[in-house]
């Protein structure tokens, strides 16, 4: 599984907390990678709350003993590093983590279709929730909403051609 994006952003860690003196700031990666983050030059942070959303320039990141530290234009004091903690932070998706075979942003999957084991439209994905299992809330027809877990024992992959995805476990629509 990938992480979730906004719009044409994808979220790729979130900041965990202050690293030393200078506004150094360890990070945590959704993707268990992190070459993607030494070629940053600008990225954009959201609060957990979502209420604000900042860019900023990367002045350099490293990693320190198996963790990610990144050090942003402006953040120069603990104080300075101290709100980013818990923020998401989002980039465009191709300077997000490559996807390997099998993946996909969360959000892509938004829009899709939703068809039962004989093809018969069950509904349309309209959210992904991020969660340990993500779950997909479907649009009915008739307007009302279904969750399922996105999970290979509940629907097969998404055929990103078709724009579609299929429910297996057929209970979970009733």
């Amino acid at each position: 599984m990938a992480p979730i994006c906004d719009m044409d952003l994808v979220v790729i860690g979130i900041v965990r907390k202050i690293r030393g003196v200078r506004g150094w700031l360890k990070l945590h990666s959704f993707s268990g990678e992190w070459d993607h983050f030494y070629r940053l030059k600008s990225l954009s942070l959201r609060s957990k709350n979502r209420l604000w959303k900042e860019e900023y320039q990367v002045e350099a990141f490293k990693l320190v003993h198996g963790i990610g530290t990144i050090k942003l234009l402006g953040i120069d004091t603990p104080e300075d590093g101290k709100r980013l903690s818990g923020c998401e932070i989002l980039v465009p998706k191709d300077q997000g983590a490559l996807l390997k075979e099998n993946q996909w942003y969360l959000c892509d999957l938004v829009g899709l279709e939703v068809l039962d084991t004989n093809g018969k439209v069950l509904g349309e994905i309209v959210s992904m929730f991020e969660s340990s299992d993500d779950i997909m809330e479907v649009r009915k027809p008739d307007g009302t909403n279904f969750m399922i877990p996105f999970r290979s024992n509940f629907v097969r992959e998404p055929d990103p051609g078709s724009r579609t995805i299929v429910l297996t476990a057929d209970w979970l629509h009733n």
